[in-house]
């Protein structure tokens, strides 16, 4: 057995936290935080997460070591779907007949094998039917849907089932296991068995509490209902309007507990294994119906489905209608409180005892039969032919004792004391076999004297530290690196190299031990591999890559490049002199946009997921969509003094829409923000409720917050995840945003109340705009999925920001973005790529800069590329600026869909993208009280005119920064990037041609073509040949062709009324119409 573990990450400014795979070959363990970012690691590691089922995560359950853990769920879907789909290709070719001379010669030469090898075992003293043969070597082969299980702390579950509203995977089962605090008397003794086992490894919990705790405030079950289990299993599902119901106080606390936990399990097994489907329709009384969904009618003279659209000022008709059943998952409003827990999860793994090694000299001495060994391997005891008994100890070497490690994960110094006393520490039984333990660690706690003397006392098992205070901060991303580095050589002005460090820390001994010696442990690096089975070895990995080298990137750099980009940059210097001259008349032109992340669905190696920073001096700083890992990209791009600075003028976040790749990294920002302004030290727990503090809006505002402009979904989950972490929430002003029919002003509520810009209320807009910075927004309903929304933002200085989000083109939006001075849109999809671009809600190049000049912008950012334009987007499209609408378009509801089977064949959750995994109406969520229900535009589409103005254009990459003066010196810079990337993807073409094992890779992959075309052709000469006999030509008697081309069809049996005539031949007369035809071969259709 071969087994070995793998850092993938260690922290740093990209990644919070440590994760590793314990690979044992056919199945891979991951163990570790999994931390934002982590999957885009692996991703730029080449690590595959294909046969990982099993997740075990350390520390406790707070964000930054479970923040990855949606994009994750997605990632290993999505690979293990490909497995089984390869390995039902691969069962398909099994399959295959092949040349039935052959297998009839085959099936002979088994049968005898099969019959010398149960004649031995007989003479053996065995059993032939307990026995494992060769011919049962690979079993019966069954392709079964795997489930993800994923070990963790407490409030693991309420974590995962937070997500309902915004992930969504059909078939692929995912199973928490939540593992607590035991009582000591439980954990004393040998006799201790393992907490999880299968057949490859056991694994021993560590649940470590800190000796001095910090209590979170208890939240009373005073007020807070508790549904039983049996509500939302029963015959009806739950809805959210019929729930009134008080505390059963027969209940204990603990079955409290319970029930509330059942209804977590609930949630997380209808988010990933549910029946429901996109393409069922029920029949419910409109009247009855929850708003927002979309609804249909049957033609009655058609008898085909129409969608109805209900009158926005009558009394609703008493009619049927036909709308979708919600997804259960959603229907569950909300979930009971919880508390944060100070649990950490740390765990100890060891293989099973291992075998010896089979002597085959010793059973050749021993006279025992060959087809025997394999029963002495696998325990039994025979008899040689001699009739002498043979024991397996007798021909294998010695059992050994199965190597293993530990992960111990150590938030702070206080958990030491209950580490260092844990009898698992004194259990032969788990300790045997143990070769190193990897500490993940907080700062501060790798330099306590109190854990130095417990890894001197362990002196005999490797020790591999990884810490924020000890990691390397080396480039994580090496890609996006990499292009940002070639970026700064063209235009130095806007991408700037991101901060590292490749110096690794010097871990010193305590400074009163007197000693300079190595304390016994190596850094973590990433890549770092060490093998535990068959013996500890340390080893480098396949895919390990150095520290990236700056001055190699700069060097590699094409010279004819360079020389166009300096030219490329002079031509600006000059184009920003005259525009200073004549005057731009643009508003704000030190206001400054930063893309920090600009690709679309998931991460990948070149461009992170969607995030927005815009600067506004004067105004604040706001996000424009909040990507996983963005607080990373932030990092990167400020050092930690500048950081702190652009987290203090943050004064908004606005969220599009409920996708994940818009939305993950809120939470990481929040936190960092409220650290910048208010420390974490006074931090308070909101028990996942708004309505904690009685006030008013006007008086909640006057201390500094942070607004978060969303939708309802989006507000729920961040107050439902506040009772797991204390994250910041309490200093975050919530603002539900929903447009108005009038598109002037936006619907904004705060904890129920009617809030904005330009209320009845001086004093409330006087204090909204001073809090903000802004003077108005503005949003409206796109169509993307249920509830997207883009925006505009307009300040005193007149400047004006719009922002799309992801969307097909729209006529609201161009509306409430008129005259706009810098326009951000999705650019997903370039024109060829139109009816994609339509069927997954999003829009081409063109459409984009057609919207932007319909709407009178002066600035265009095109950004969300899909990562299939990693480096750089087809810019064909740039001089177009026509753009088609798709009508009717929703003008208060974004259920719209042009046709109802359309809607049933849209792209499914099952893509594997962060994009479009939440599917359409599975809220349950009403609009707010008193606005209009949906209105669409005529059903025919319109071509809307452009207006004449000059449109400067941007092309946005990860880490760009550009001021809004500069935007249109920009341009000049395009054909250096073009030349850059035409280049670059020749040099990587000619260097992968040329990569060592690539010849014999290309080679073998010739021979697998030659052999898969001999085999085509000898089935289509079987079929001609079967055709032919079929037609009464003659009667051939087939066989294979030789090398020479003697036989094969066409060669008769008999020269009787034909001369002997060649296959060519015979061919030939038939398409002269010589002599008869052959009926044509039956076509064969592969679903794809």
């Amino acid at each position: 057995m071969h087994s070995y573990i793998q850092l993938l990450s260690t922290p740093t400014a990209d990644t919070a936290g440590t994760a590793m795979i314990l690979d044992v070959g056919k199945q891979r363990y991951l163990f570790g935080n999994i931390h934002e970012g982590l999957q885009r690691t692996c991703i730029q590691r080449n690590s595959k997460l294909s046969k990982t089922n099993e997740v075990f995560i350390t520390g406790t359950t707070e964000w930054k070591n479970v923040g990855g853990l949606f994009g994750l769920i997605l990632t290993l879907a999505d690979a293990n779907a490909a497995s089984i789909m390869s390995e039902a290709e691969t069962a398909r070719l099994r399959k295959d007949p092949g040349n039935p001379e052959q297998l009839a010669a085959k099936s002979e030469k088994q049968a005898k094998v099969e019959a010398d090898r149960k004649q031995a075992l007989l003479e053996a003293g065995l059993d032939p039917d307990d026995q494992v043969g060769a011919t049962e070597k690979y079993g019966k082969h069954q392709l079964t849907l795997p489930t993800l299980t994923i070990h963790g702390g407490e409030n693991l579950t309420h974590t995962v089932a937070t997500g309902r509203r915004f992930i969504f995977r059909k078939g692929m089962p995912v199973k928490i296991i939540e593992h607590s605090d035991a009582p000591p008397s439980e954990l004393a003794g040998d006799g201790r068995e393992p907490d999880w086992k299968d057949d490859s490894i056991q694994v021993w919990k560590l649940p470590i509490q800190p000796s001095l705790e910090s209590r979170a405030p208890e939240v009373g079950l005073e007020g807070l209902r508790k549904r039983s289990f049996d509500e939302f299993v029963g015959a009806d599902l739950p809805s959210p309007r019929n729930h009134a119901a008080s505390v059963d106080h027969s209940y204990t606390a603990e079955d409290l507990k319970e029930k509330d936990q059942e209804m977590r399990r609930f949630v997380v097994t209808e988010m990933f294994n549910s029946q429901w489907r996109l393409d069922a329709l029920f029949e419910i009384s409109l009247p009855d119906v929850h708003m927002p969904a979309m609804l249909w009618i049957r033609n009655k003279e058609t008898n085909k489905l129409e969608r109805y659209y209900p009158p926005e000022d009558e009394s609703l008709p008493d009619i049927k209608v036909l709308t979708r059943r919600p997804w259960p998952g959603a229907l569950v409003e909300k979930l009971p409180a919880t508390k944060p827990s100070e649990l950490a999860m740390s765990y100890i793994v060891r293989h099973y005892p291992q075998k010896g090694k089979f002597n085959p000299q010793k059973a050749k001495a021993l006279n025992v039969h060959r087809y025997v060994w394999s029963a002495l391997q696998n325990g039994a005891t025979v008899k040689s032919r001699d009739g002498v008994t043979v024991t397996p100890d007798m021909v294998l070497e010695p059992t050994r004792i199965g190597g293993g490690f530990a992960i111990v994960d150590l938030p702070t110094t206080d958990y030491l004391p209950n580490l260092i006393t844990r009898p698992e520490w004194n259990t032969s039984q788990i300790m045997d076999g143990l070769q190193v333990i990897v500490w993940n660690l907080g700062p501060g706690v790798a330099r306590d004297p109190t854990l130095q003397a417990f890894i001197q006392q362990h002196s005999g098992l490797k020790h591999v530290i990884s810490a924020p205070d000890l990691s390397t901060n080396y480039i994580t991303f090496d890609s996006t690196a990499a292009l940002v580095i070639r970026l700064n050589q063209i235009d130095l002005e806007r991408y700037q190299i991101p901060i590292h460090s490749n110096v690794s820390p010097i871990i010193q001994p305590p400074q009163d031990s007197g000693e300079t010696k190595n304390m016994g442990y190596v850094e973590a690096t990433r890549d770092f591999r060490l093998q535990l089975e068959p013996q500890l070895q340390t080893q480098e990995a396949p895919t390990k890559q150095p520290f990236l080298d700056t001055r190699q990137i700069l060097e590699l750099t094409p010279k004819e490049v360079l020389e166009r980009a300096k030219q490329a940059r002079d031509d600006a210097a000059s184009d920003r002199l005259m525009e200073k001259l004549a005057g731009q008349n643009l508003p704000s032109q030190d206001a400054e946009v930063i893309c920090l992340g600009t690709g679309s669905s998931a991460p990948s190696k070149y461009r992170n997921v969607s995030a927005t920073l815009l600067r506004v001096p004067g105004c604040g700083s706001y996000l424009f969509d909040c990507g996983e890992g963005t607080l990373g990209q932030l990092r990167r791009l400020y050092n930690p003094t500048e950081l702190e600075g652009v987290l203090r003028d943050l004064k908004a976040i606005w969220i599009s829409h409920m996708h994940a790749d818009h939305h993950l990294g809120t939470t990481s920002v929040v936190k960092a923000w409220r650290e910048a302004n208010y420390g974490l030290s006074d931090i308070r727990v909101e028990p996942g409720s708004p309505r904690q503090t009685p006030m008013s809006f006007v008086e909640a505002i006057q201390e500094k917050k942070l607004f978060l402009f969303a939708g309802g979904q989006m507000i729920r989950w961040l107050a439902e995840y506040s009772s797991v972490e204390a994250y910041g929430y309490d200093k975050v002003i919530p603002i539900n945003t929903q447009p108005s029919k009038a598109l002037t002003f936006s619907y904004l509520e705060w904890r129920g109340a009617q809030v904005g810009f330009s209320t009845y209320d001086p004093t409330m807009n006087k204090a909204m705009t001073e809090a903000t910075g802004m003077k108005n927004l503005v949003s409206c309903y796109v169509d993307h999925c249920q509830g997207a929304q883009a925006v505009t933002v307009r300040f005193h200085t007149g400047f004006g920001f719009s922002y799309s989000g992801d969307c097909r083109p729209s006529k609201n939006f161009i509306r409430i973005g008129r005259g706009s001075t810098v326009l951000v849109h999705e650019a997903t999809f370039d024109d060829v790529m139109q009816d994609d671009a339509k069927a997954k809600k999003h829009s081409t190049m063109s459409e984009a800069i057609g919207v932007a000049s319909a709407m009178g912008a002066k600035r265009l950012i095109l950004t969300h590329f899909s990562q299939r334009y990693q480096k750089l987007p087809n810019l064909s499209a740039l001089d177009n600026t026509e753009v088609v609408f798709d009508d009717p378009e929703p003008l208060m509801d974004n259920t719209k869909d042009t046709d109802a089977t359309q809607s049933f064949n849209e792209t499914s959750p099952s893509t594997g993208s962060y994009d479009h995994v939440a599917g359409q109406d599975v809220s349950t969520t009403p609009t707010a009280k008193g606005l209009p229900s949906p209105s669409p535009f005529p059903e025919s589409p319109a071509l809307l005119s452009p207006a004449k103005h000059e449109l400067k254009i941007a092309i946005a990459f990860d880490f760009l920064r550009v001021r809004v003066g500069d935007i249109a010196s920009m341009e000049r810079f395009t054909p250096s990037l073009q030349l850059l990337f035409e280049m670059l993807e020749q040099r990587e073409k000619e260097e992968a041609y040329h990569k060592p094992g690539e010849v014999a890779r290309r080679k073998k992959e010739e021979q697998k073509q030659e052999k898969r075309e001999a085999q085509e052709k000898l089935i289509k000469e079987k079929k001609e040949a079967k055709a032919s006999k079929k037609a009464g030509l003659r009667d051939f008697r087939w066989k294979p062709a030789d090398s020479k081309g003697n036989g094969g069809i066409g060669a008769p049996d008999s020269t009787q009324g034909l001369s002997k005539v060649t296959h060519r031949d015979r061919t030939e007369d038939i398409v002269e119409g010589t002599g008869p035809q052959p009926p044509e071969p039956a076509m064969e259709h592969t679903a794809k």
